[in-house]
């Protein structure tokens, strides 16, 4: 399973600035956003000088992805400057565009450096057991759609949360994740990889201060729009505390912030998240 992964987070060239990436979980209901939010970052990547990571992408979801066909991944070279490079990307299926996505890529620059604290009260994860234990446990493991609880990835919730019978609570979640093997030392791979893991938790912490879940039939769930800062290099093979804080919830709208430390206590990357969350 984690040499799938592998392998879909890392889209083929088919032509100048063109790409085609393969679906994680064919069977499952929808495309999952983290996937194609990662096969985007990979795609631009791979047009732009590899001294210059990624610093940051702001995506939109305009559309549900089809998981029974591939995602084409279109790049436009916006702007190659003396430190920075501009790119947009267009993940298309069928023609339709699925998700829109502008990121920027940036030299190495140590200028300032300052972070804030890594959070208090947070349990270590050797403490916690992994979602996958918990699903096999509750017998509730969907092995078309395993986003945080399949093979690849070892994803442990600092307050394991039972979904179909939710209870209310603030919304401010953790949960560590890393993946069940080593990965290599190619930095592009461990960005994509924390950009797979960023589209988790976000919205369930707008929906836990309600109480509600995804699995609500009266509600409409969704991603709107996504945004990430990189801040350092990291190691995804490593454990990475993710946190999720809620800001607001208004207009039918969810917002939510998310961080991500090392198991050292450096924060490495930053997350906000906006998504529908409204009655039906």
């Amino acid at each position: 399973m984690l040499e799938q992964l592998l392998r879909v987070l890392e889209p083929q060239a088919v032509g100048e600035d063109s790409f085609v990436g393969e679906n994680m979980h064919p069977k499952g209901f929808r495309i999952y956003g983290g996937q194609v939010l990662a096969q985007a970052v990979s795609a631009a990547q791979q047009t732009v000088a590899e001294e210059r990571p990624i610093h940051s992408q702001h995506a939109y979801f305009l559309r549900p992805g089809d998981c029974s066909k591939p995602v084409t991944y279109e790049v436009e070279r916006a702007r190659d400057g003396g430190s920075f490079s501009s790119r947009r990307v267009v993940a298309l299926q069928e023609g339709k565009p699925i998700l829109v996505s502008s990121m920027s890529f940036q030299l190495a620059d140590d200028s300032f450096d300052f972070q804030p604290e890594f959070p208090e009260g947070i349990t270590p994860p050797e403490d916690l057991p992994s979602e996958r234990e918990r699903a096999l446990e509750h017998n509730v493991l969907n092995e078309d759609f395993m986003i945080t609880d399949g093979e690849d990835l070892d994803v442990r919730m600092g307050t394991p949360i039972n979904w179909r019978e939710p209870e209310q609570m603030p919304g401010r979640l953790y949960n560590w994740m890393r993946t069940t093997a080593p990965v290599g030392d190619d930095p592009t791979l461990h960005r994509s990889l924390l950009t797979y893991f960023s589209d988790t938790m976000l919205l369930d912490a707008g929906l836990i201060q309600h109480g509600r879940s995804y699995w609500d039939r009266s509600l409409q769930v969704a991603s709107l729009d996504h945004a990430i800062w990189y801040h350092g290099d990291f190691r995804a093979d490593n454990w990475l505390l993710h946190t999720a804080d809620l800001e607001r919830n208004s207009g039918g709208r969810t917002l939510v912030r998310g961080r991500f430390f090392t198991h050292e206590g450096r924060h490495v990357a930053t997350v906000m998240q906006q998504g529908l969350m409204r009655k039906n």
